[in-house]
Parts: C-alpha cells; sequence; structure tokens
C-alpha cells in the first residue's frame, strides 16, 4: 500500500485503516468525498460502501480492491487499475474513468450512466445488468467480457459504442439504443454498423438491442 499524496486524504484514510484494525460491531465507512487520492497504491484493500463521490483517484492501483455498494458518482478515474476488483452494485454514474483497466473485474449492476469509459479495457469483466445510460465506451476493449442483461440507453440517451471490441463477448438479454459502428473482428479489425450491427447484436442473443436514431 502506498499513502495518497494530499495531506487531508492522507489523514482520512489513516483513520479509517485504524478504525478497520479495531473491533468493533459497526464496519467502518471510508469516507472521502471531493478529496484527492492521487499516489495511493490501495491495492485490496476494503473499500465496501465507501463514499468517494467527485474523488480524484487518476491513476490510483485498486487492483482486487473490494469497492462492493461503494459511490464513485463523479468520481475521477482515469489511468485508474481496478484489475480484478469487486464492485457489485456499485453508483459510478457520471464519472470520468478513460483509459481505465476494469480486466478481470466484478461490475454486476454497477451503475454507470452517464459516465465516460472512453478506452477502457473491460476484457473478461463480468458486466451482468451493468447500467449504461448515455455512457461513452468509444475505443473500449469488451472482448470476452459478460455483458448479460445489460441496460444500454434509450433513444434519447443511447450508449456510445463507436469502435469498441466485442469479439466474445456475451450479449444475451442486452437491450437499448446503441451508437456504431463496433469492432466484432478476433484478430484483425471487422466493423459493423447500422443494421448489419443489430443483426450481429440479435445473432448473439441481444434481439432488443436497437440502433440509435440520426440526428439527421
Amino acid at each position: 500500500m502506498a499513502w495518497p499524496d494530499d495531506p487531508k486524504a492522507r489523514e482520512a484514510l489513516g483513520k479509517y485503516l485504524d478504525a478497520m484494525s479495531t473491533e468493533c460491531e459497526v464496519q467502518p465507512t471510508f469516507a472521502a468525498d471531493l478529496m484527492d487520492l492521487r499516489g495511493a497504491d490501495l491495492r485490496g484493500l476494503d473499500l465496501s460502501e465507501a463514499y468517494l463521490f467527485n474523488t480524484v483517484l487518476v491513476g490510483v492501483n485498486l487492483s482486487g480492491a473490494y469497492l462492493v455498494k461503494a459511490t464513485l458518482s463523479g468520481a475521477d478515474l482515469r489511468q485508474a487499475d481496478l484489475t480484478g476488483a469487486k464492485m457489485t452494485k456499485a453508483e459510478a454514474d457520471e464519472c470520468r474513468a478513460d483509459g481505465a483497466i476494469f480486466r478481470d473485474a466484478d461490475l454486476f449492476a454497477v451503475f454507470f450512466n452517464r459516465a465516460s469509459l472512453v478506452g477502457c479495457d473491460f476484457r473478461r469483466a463480468a458486466m451482468n445488468s451493468v447500467r449504461l445510460r448515455r455512457a461513452n465506451l468509444t475505443g473500449a476493449d469488451l472482448r470476452g467480457a459478460i455483458l448479460f442483461d445489460v441496460r444500454f440507453g434509450g433513444d434519447d440517451a443511447p450508449t456510445v459504442l463507436t469502435g469498441a471490441r466485442l469479439f466474445g463477448a456475451d450479449v444475451r438479454k442486452a437491450r437499448g439504443s446503441v451508437v456504431g459502428p463496433v469492432d466484432v473482428g478476433e484478430g484483425n479489425p471487422s466493423l459493423v454498423d447500422g443494421e448489419d450491427m443489430i443483426a450481429w447484436f440479435a445473432a448473439h442473443g441481444a434481439s432488443e438491442v436497437t440502433l440509435a436514431r440520426s440526428d439527421g
């Protein structure tokens, strides 16, 4: 573990770790809303139900961290490493996570509505029932991810999947409106868009995925 650079964040983390080491009936909660945790290495730490609203986590190592039911709405997770993190039912609406690594993470029922997830690595992540209304996944790598029952946006707030890689992803029961094209190639790029993209989703068990209406 490494401490955050910011003194206020270091103090908050220290108090939380002290509370964790003390036997008590009530599980302590890490509260770091609006704080700057850059420089921290929090890999494997139990941060369940943590309050990280609008927290700066740029480049922070959260691999293997336990973030079940954590509040990450508005958090800045750009370039953060969440490999293998457990984020079941976390709330991450409107977070900025461009370039973050979620490889092999448990993201069951996470709320990513209006989130910026450009270029994220979601390979082999469990994303069952994730909410992605108006989320931007341009260039995201979703190969091998479990997207079963994922909820994309509606026509008024579609999910942007432009250039996202979907080979080997389990998209069964996914539904909602999307913007393409998507890359379904195993090795070399193979872009599909428009009705061909919707046909690809339908052929893979996602007959309720629809094409976002064009502004034109």
